[in-house]
């Protein structure tokens, strides 16, 4: 009772083990089992082969033998003298007169009469006697002359159980070997299986410990790729999820280390300013309550900012969406030409013949357009460039913003969308945005199904392109 209450808590600790036990438990099974099932098999077939063999042996003998005795019975009328013949090699007359001939054979033969009598036996011990409990040893063949009986022909069965006989030694010899090769062959499988078990469940045991370090805040932790596809695969997918949530993390941390920035000096500057004005060391002047106005309208506007992309990010913002040719959107930036012609900047505006309509929201396009031509124009010098080009491929309408200014370096490429970046840090505030223009733009694209990318390098201008799917 108590090794089976053992037995039950072995069990029951295997089963609430982890995955890497069960798989390593589960291939060694699977390969000790299937080198003794391969043993057994190979043993039952041998026996059962050899078996059949001594069967069919048998069965030769006995079909020699009885026409040997019929040959005999004919010649002589009678059995009495058959011991002599069968027990040295004789010639006798075959049935039609031809001659006979026999080897005496290894194993122990009995004849017996009609009488169930003695009447050969090669070990002679039997001689004309009854045959008795020896025939449960050996096998019998019935000998027929002309529709009658004449003799029980038998022969000594060497596999029978318990009997001493070359056959059954070779029997036991063979299966203490196929015994010992089941245990040499189990005993690889056992190594195999413990290397192929731990070949297979190391990259699970490490990408567990690194789903742990995960868990536990560490975004840090990386998988080495190693073992099979697969397990490459998943570690390289592993570590890209690693990576995301630790740049989402660090975007998180930026984010909220921006905000605190950016709502920090309108809100240093009101309080200044009211507590000097509640102290009465400065007079609430109209230059000084428009001072204040333009704080609380830049922190209106920055917090409007926030929620636009927070709408967009989570596929909440609204668009009043309708269908609008190229021109109607075009026509929308005259102002923004005029400011550039002050500003002694060349603008132009291209697009293919024959383009169709786009369904959108034409106040958010419109201001994404105002943002990227904006930004160009605060990063160009008199004598700037900037062009426009609209074109389609069927499925969707590519607007493209080209600007001759400075460029922007590849460190900055890669950040550029992130919300709060200003690629020039020193840039001042005011001239420079809060740093979510072009996060609000692509959030507005991304609502439409299109996309926004861009291109540029080192005093090599910049090109910002965004999609949208054409009607």
């Amino acid at each position: 009772m108590e090794w089976d209450i053992k037995l039950l808590k072995k069990i029951t600790r295997i089963y609430k083990s982890g995955i890497t036990t069960k798989i390593t438990l589960v291939i060694i099974l699977v390969a000790v089992v299937s080198a003794a099932f391969s043993g057994f098999l190979t043993l039952y077939i041998s026996k059962k082969q050899f078996g059949s063999y001594i069967d069919r042996e048998g069965l030769q003998i006995a079909e020699r033998y009885s026409i040997i005795i019929e040959s005999y019975y004919l010649l002589n009328g009678s059995l009495e003298g058959l011991n002599f013949i069968l027990n040295k090699p004789a010639y006798i007359t075959g049935q039609k007169g031809g001659p006979g001939f026999h080897q005496v054979v290894a194993r122990r033969i009995i004849v017996t009469d009609d009488k169930s009598m003695v009447v050969a036996d090669s070990a002679g011990v039997l001689l004309n006697e009854k045959i008795g409990s020896v025939q449960n040893d050996m096998f019998s063949f019935p000998v027929i002359l002309d529709d009658d009986q004449i003799a029980t022909f038998y022969i000594f069965n060497p596999l029978k159980k318990g009997i001493s006989s070359l056959e059954n030694t070779f029997i036991q010899n063979i299966s203490k070997q196929i015994s010992n090769s089941i245990l040499i062959v189990a005993a690889v499988a056992l190594l195999l299986g413990i290397f192929l078990a731990r070949r297979i469940t190391k990259p699970i045991s490490a990408l567990s410990s690194g789903i742990h370090e995960v868990a536990k805040g560490n975004l840090e932790v990386r998988l080495q790729p190693r073992g099979d596809k697969e397990f490459v695969l998943l570690a390289n997918s592993f570590n890209l999820m690693a990576e995301q949530l630790y740049e989402h993390e660090q975007s998180r941390n930026s984010l909220v280390a921006n905000i605190a920035h950016e709502l920090r000096t309108p809100l240093s500057i009101l309080r200044g300013q009211l507590e000097s004005v509640q102290s009465g060391n400065i007079k609430l002047t109209e230059e000084i309550s428009s001072s204040l106005v333009d704080e609380v309208i830049r922190l209106t506007r920055l917090v409007k900012d926030l929620e636009t992309v927070g709408l967009a990010e989570s596929g909440a913002l609204k668009l009043s969406l309708e269908t609008i040719g190229i021109k109607e959107i075009t026509d929308r930036l005259i102002p923004l030409r005029l400011a550039m012609e002050e500003n002694k900047i060349d603008f132009t505006i291209e697009w293919e013949k024959g383009m169709g309509h786009i369904k959108v929201d034409v106040n958010r396009i419109t201001q994404v357009l105002i943002n990227l031509l904006t930004n160009a124009i605060r990063h160009l010098d008199e004598n700037g460039k900037i062009r426009l080009k609209i074109s389609s491929d069927n499925q969707k309408v590519i607007f493209a913003v080209q600007d001759n200014g400075p460029g922007i370096a590849e460190d900055d490429l890669k950040r550029i969308f992130e919300r709060f970046y200003r690629v020039d840090e020193s840039r001042d505030r005011e001239l420079g945005g809060t740093g979510l223009g072009l996060a609000i733009a692509r959030s507005y694209i991304t609502a439409h199904g299109g996309e926004m990318w861009v291109e540029s390098g080192v005093e090599k201008g910049s090109t910002f392109y965004f999609s949208i799917p054409q009607v």
